[in-house]
């Protein structure tokens, strides 16, 4: 039975440590970046949604209300303002 070993290259063991150990933070970084975006998300959406509704709300309690009605009066000028010899 013959074992073939590669030895060539093969950096120390403390760089490979320091780069499984930076790659898991990377890692471990990234999750918690996902889940802090998919929290920011929600929390805007859900705000959003209760936003919607306010004015929804807010829209339906107005058309029950009486409608108020007033007089005016219509100002008419002879001539125009532009039309005035100085």
């Amino acid at each position: 039975m013959t074992h073939y070993s590669y030895s060539g290259n093969r950096a120390p063991w403390w760089v490979r440590l320091l780069t499984v150990m930076v790659g898991m933070v990377l890692l471990i970084g990234l999750f918690f970046f996902a889940i802090f975006a998919f929290i920011a998300v929600a929390i805007l959406g859900a705000s959003g949604m209760i936003f919607l509704w306010w004015q929804k709300r807010k829209m339906r309690k107005s058309t029950n209300q009486d409608i108020v009605v007033t007089q005016y009066r219509e100002i008419h000028q002879n001539t125009s303002p532009f039309d005035r010899e100085k």
